[in-house]
């Protein structure tokens, strides 16, 4: 049945995830909200791996190498398997830093194992100029607005994109984060869930008080309903013996309700993990099937393979939705810069055409001046729209007034009148 679902998404469904893609990827989801699902969560929440469960492949584990920019992670089908880097720049970067880092690509990689994607880590840290775990913060930020862009292709994939965003903390580590630090994830994290057309995946551990935690209150002050919140739940493992039902009554939907629902995972422990013999699905479907009370649940709400359905599901319906009103606003947008574009005149590139423009202007404006001082003004319909470049007329009135005020008061000495002189000489 999963396979049949997978096959699903029509080839219009997939030309519109890779549009919104491409959009993303050419920096337009700074200026319109793109439908997208942002995975969340704190930073002990279990994130990561379910990341990994989610692109089957490991993730670098060195003091959170991945934790410290969003990451888009984009699947595509394609006949042959391989993984694509690469850095799209905050839209605020400089020119240079915008340069170093869209130069930066690693391309048609055949593997991404754990150690070739801790290099590629390194790497990306350096050209976003990121403070090196080890190293502590010296001069260099510890978090930046750069989003890294995974795409993985291969025959067995599915499209599906999602945005995974740095986890929040309250807690600084010396030498490493700051308050500063804390203030720039949560709005960065805060920018990507109050996207109007963005699904929240809240990735919250089973085995503490849901109640309590920060992202649902952070997705409900955004999201008052649960529209488009849909609630993870990790570390069912750990859960305390007697408390499961609270998990069951929200994954049931008894409790906490949100529109998109619940789902739960188990992600493998430190011990599943050094045994590379041992398969991710396998051991979580074997725990959801065998342990109690888990194994009451309905299959298609636990799991990662069937999470990985679901999040298809859910990202098909969003896109379908908003894609429309998406195309408008871009249309809209187009036809503005447009306008703005033709009012700015021929382009003006080279050396040649900027003198020639400069040239032509100035030519102009003397002829203006020839017309304005020589009172031709009905040779120009500038002299109509603005009466104030009307010279000969302003000239004339402004002599007027000078005659005038010389005639007032322009000597030096003030002489008697005529008839005050006749006067005085009768005395």
């Amino acid at each position: 049945m999963k396979d049949q679902k997978a096959d699903n998404y029509g080839l219009g469904d997939t030309l519109m995830l890779e549009r919104i893609d491409k959009l993303f990827a050419c920096g337009v989801g700074e200026l319109i909200d793109l439908p997208q699902i942002v995975v969340v969560g704190d930073q002990s929440s279990g994130k990561s791996s379910v990341l990994e469960g989610l692109i089957r492949k490991p993730l670098p584990r060195d003091n959170g190498l991945c934790t410290r920019f969003a990451t888009q992670i984009i699947f595509r089908r394609a006949a042959k398997e391989a993984v694509s880097v690469a850095i799209i720049a905050d839209r605020n970067a400089s020119v240079d830093h915008r340069t170093r880092v869209e130069s930066w690509t690693k391309d048609n990689l055949t593997s991404l194992d754990a150690d070739t994607f801790s290099e590629i880590m390194t790497e990306v840290h350096q050209v976003m100029g990121l403070a090196h775990s080890e190293d502590g913060r010296g001069q260099s930020p510890t978090f930046s607005n750069d989003v890294l862009r995974l795409e993985i292709t291969g025959p067995d994939q599915e499209h599906l994109s999602v945005i995974d965003v740095p986890g929040i903390f309250k807690n600084t580590t010396p030498g490493h984060t700051s308050k500063a630090d804390i203030a720039l994830v949560r709005n960065m994290v805060l920018g990507y869930m109050g996207n109007p057309r963005s699904v929240m995946l809240a990735v919250i551990p089973a085995n503490v008080d849901v109640a309590t935690q920060e992202i649902l209150e952070l997705a409900k002050d955004v999201d008052p309903e649960g529209d488009r919140t849909l609630g993870l739940l990790t570390k069912p493992d750990l859960v305390d013996k007697g408390t499961e039902w609270r998990i069951i009554d929200l994954i049931e939907g008894r409790a906490r309700k949100m529109q998109l629902g619940w789902h739960v995972v188990r992600n493998p422990g430190q011990k599943d993990l050094s045994d590379t013999s041992l398969d991710r699905s396998s051991l979580e479907l074997a725990f959801f099937r065998s342990a109690n009370p888990w194994n009451n649940i309905s299959e298609d709400k636990v799991g990662i393979e069937s999470l990985r359905e679901r999040l298809k599901e859910v990202l098909s319906s969003l896109v379908k939705r908003e894609f429309p009103k998406v195309q408008h606003e871009i249309t809209k947008r187009l036809d503005t810069a447009h306008k703005a574009l033709e009012a700015m005149g021929p382009e003006r590139n080279s050396r040649a055409e900027q003198m020639n423009f400069l040239t032509e202007l100035g030519t102009k404006f003397q002829r203006l001046v020839t017309l304005a001082l020589d009172a031709k003004y009905g040779q120009d319909e500038i002299f109509d729209a603005q009466p104030a470049l009307r010279i000969a007329p302003a000239v004339l009135a402004r002599m007027e007034v000078f005659a005038a005020d010389m005639m007032q008061g322009g000597h030096m000495y003030s002489f008697i009148p005529q008839e005050r002189q006749d006067t005085t000489g009768c005395l």
